[in-house]
């Protein structure tokens, strides 16, 4: 079965999902990279940009004179995701009988009526199941299409949060961007939390991006945080 993978990090995020489906062949679009995905093509997208790739890929399958105006050049160079990829991903889905969904960058982002009306266009086309991380299946009703909306900027240490544990763990480059070390208890500063917790390492984790154990699943996972020693 081919899935199309739109969750963070899904191996993380909902192992139940990840075992049931490990031996499928998977297309993830996400800021990370999951390589312990066996048949996985893995396309990196900017944090915040899903919207901008979902109009992208909608706007080679749907005829609306919305999808015929976006300057898809500026979308792709926004996201970091290439027109070529976009292409490879539309063809992907040709088949394609699954999308599971983290539902928490769909409900706490600014562009959150357009991302759930480029997903119905896509459901639509390719007659998909979309599920999010709990195995739920979810539907999507209606297309109000309106202008998009700029991602924030996430130039910088960030934080991805998630309830699965109280670790605080990031790998060498966030280390080197926010300036710290495995066992340096740390201040992290976001615009929804201030706390201070003991920081981990881990040499599998890519990029500028760690994870965080908290409880503050009322808002948007991803966060640009300030990092200090205490």
């Amino acid at each position: 079965m081919k899935i199309l993978n739109l969750t963070s990090i899904l191996s993380f995020e909902s192992k139940e999902l990840f075992n049931k489906y490990k031996e499928d062949e998977f297309l993830t679009i996400s800021p990370f990279d999951e390589d312990i995905m066996k048949n996985n093509i893995s396309i990196k997208c900017e944090i915040g940009s899903l919207s901008y790739v979902l109009a992208m890929i909608c706007a080679l399958i749907d005829d609306r004179e919305y999808f015929s105006e976006l300057d898809t050049g500026y979308l792709s160079g926004e996201s970091s995701v290439g027109e070529e990829e976009v292409e490879e991903i539309v063809e992907f889905l040709n088949g394609c009988e699954l999308m599971i969904l983290d539902e928490n960058l769909l409900n706490y982002q600014d562009d959150e009526k357009n991302i759930k009306s480029f997903l119905k266009i896509i459901q639509d086309k390719f007659n998909l199941k979309i599920i999010n991380l709990q195995g739920k299946e979810l539907k999507f009703e209606t297309v109000e299409l309106s202008e998009l909306k700029e991602p924030e900027d996430y130039d910088g240490a960030v934080v991805f949060k998630h309830n699965l544990d109280n670790k605080f763990v990031g790998g060498r480059y966030f280390c080197m961007v926010a300036k710290i070390k495995d066992g340096d208890y740390v201040n992290i500063k976001t615009k929804t939390l201030d706390v201070n917790m003991k920081f981990e390492l881990d040499d599998d984790l890519k990029g500028t991006i760690a994870l965080l154990g908290i409880d503050d699943n009322n808002y948007y996972r991803y966060e640009l945080a300030k990092i200090s020693k205490v």
